[in-house]
């Protein structure tokens, strides 16, 4: 199991933090500060990495635990691998953190070979995790997941499935149950959530794969479905929407959709230590929790030790997720 301390806090990183030497790359106020975080994520903006970012940046703000602007920086290339690659590139930088979930993860894992991964960067901590639903659009036939996968059985490759990048939580989930189930529809990918939900109110795509958040105001309007719960709870934005356990689906590995943040290699001890303080204190302000409850989030703080073995264990089973779909490239 990984740790905190294979990662960036060797006792020679301490003794640079409390010599000052080291902390000044990216800059550290006199209060021990970094100067001007900047957050990097994976998506071009608009995608859900990017809004997530920027939200937090805002309650960060609003809650009085920081002063200044965190700017958001898009590295959108090759599904996170760019991203990776820039943060690995700021090596014992204090400066600059990233917004991490499972694509950072299951991106390298199909490509063989890949020159960077997740076990390369420091974790800071995880903040909650993401219930995932399986939407249509108010007018469509299906009244379940599991009239939509009979359907995707009897006329293959007939359906569409709108959602992000092909390594991302929404298409592994499509893919596991197209596994599971002998159902085979088609994939269509947009980088901005926005843009996968016009996709299905259009008609392009039969079904689209979210968060809460990405469908609560279309859901109020009338115009989308939720026909499942991605997993084995209901969530309370929508308590009505049967879970697919319930719905006889094997849930047993299904992607988890996590939301967290890492920082760069050798990330100094006295950086790492203010960053998990400031994610710890903002997860236990209202804000926060309204935030959280309004998107369908589940809060799960998780300091850097835990993050660790939390991003170790999830590994491994995207690797056995990954392996079974025959994902890897050659």
């Amino acid at each position: 199991m990984r740790t905190v301390t294979r990662w960036a806090t060797a006792t020679t990183a301490m003794a640079l933090a409390l010599t000052g030497c080291g902390l000044q790359r990216g800059g550290m106020s006199s209060s021990g500060t970094p100067n001007r975080t900047e957050i990097v994520v994976h998506t071009g903006p608009g995608g859900g990495s990017d809004v997530f970012a920027r939200q937090v940046v805002k309650l960060l703000q609003k809650t009085r635990l920081i002063s200044d602007n965190w700017p958001v920086r898009n590295q959108a290339e090759g599904s996170g691998i760019g991203a990776m690659s820039y943060l690995i590139g700021r090596k014992g930088r204090v400066d600059s953190i990233a917004a991490v979930t499972p694509t950072w993860l299951v991106t390298p894992l199909t490509l063989s070979g890949a020159s960077v991964s997740v076990d390369q960067v420091q974790p800071v901590a995880g903040v909650l995790l993401e219930p995932q639903l399986l939407a249509v659009r108010a007018d469509s036939p299906y009244r379940s997941a599991k009239d939509l996968v009979a359907d995707a059985k009897a006329h293959p490759d007939r359906l569409v499935q709108v959602g992000g990048s092909v390594t991302a939580t929404d298409s592994l989930t499509g893919k596991a149950l197209q596994a599971g189930t002998g159902a085979k529809w088609k994939y269509l990918t947009f980088s901005d959530s926005g843009q996968r939900i016009a996709s299905l109110l259009r008609g392009d795509a039969q079904m689209m794969i979210g968060a809460s958040g990405d469908f609560s105001e279309q859901v109020k309007a009338g115009h989308i479905r939720i026909v499942a719960v991605v997993g084995d709870r209901r969530v309370a934005a929508f308590p009505k929407a049967s879970t697919l356990k319930e719905q006889g689906f094997d849930v047993s590995d299904l992607p988890t959709e996590f939301r967290g943040f890492v920082g760069p290699p050798d990330m100094p001890a006295a950086a790492l230590t203010y960053y998990q303080k400031e994610f710890g204190k903002l997860v236990k302000t209202p804000e926060w929790a309204r935030y959280a409850r309004q998107n369908g989030d589940i809060t799960q703080y998780m300091d850097a030790d835990r993050f660790a073995a939390f991003l170790d264990t999830q590994n491994e089973q995207l690797k056995t997720l990954v392996d079974r779909l025959g994902l890897v490239q050659q």
